[in-house]
């Protein structure tokens, strides 16, 4: 399945807290208002590619704690009607994977709802490959066996602009899930 997506900037109204919804409730859409996501299932597992633009890539941070790099995760429900917008929501998480312009590996994400997100090792993942060029990251990466997506056939994307100071809650989303065919 290959497909484009038109992004959604995640609504800043929602966040935890009180920082960013009054700081950011001018937010006029997504930084990166496209992105195209490739899923192929095999018997070795699930293969993913995705590609988004991004004019000015922020690799390192170095010592500064006013920049962000650029990342993506490929997100998937436990279960077929758990809030993607929310991060999941308690009894209802959702899973995967955070790529960061600034690591070499993945991190596993979870999450049962706003500022529950939990990172570690990602395990099963292989193949990861991710290279800018012309203005566009792209990403790829193999996971042996999920079977969460192979029960709900079901993922979602979100991307950060570390340009544009994008971390945490402050990201371009895929608008819901995406529906893929095994």
């Amino acid at each position: 399945m290959k497909k484009a997506i038109d992004l959604i900037a995640a609504p800043t109204g929602i966040q935890p807290g009180n920082y960013v919804p009054v700081v950011y409730s001018d937010l006029d859409g997504p930084k990166t208002p496209t992105a195209s996501l490739e899923v192929e299932h095999s018997t070795r597992g699930w293969r993913f590619r995705v590609a988004w633009p991004c004019p000015e890539p922020v690799r390192d941070t170095g010592d500064e704690s006013d920049r962000f790099p650029d990342a993506a995760a490929v997100l998937v429900p436990s279960v077929g009607d758990a809030p993607w917008v929310t991060m999941g929501a308690p009894g209802q998480a959702i899973g995967g994977f955070l790529w960061r312009a600034d690591r070499e590996t993945l991190q596993s994400v979870r999450a049962e709802g706003l500022g529950s997100v939990q990172r570690g090792e990602a395990k099963g993942v292989r193949g990861l490959a991710s290279e800018w060029h012309s203005g566009e990251w792209s990403l790829g990466f193999e996971v042996a066996g999920w079977k969460e997506l192979d029960e709900t056939h079901q993922v979602a994307i979100a991307v950060w602009r570390g340009s544009a100071r994008q971390r945490a809650g402050l990201k371009s989303i895929s608008p819901g899930w995406v529906q893929v065919a095994t």
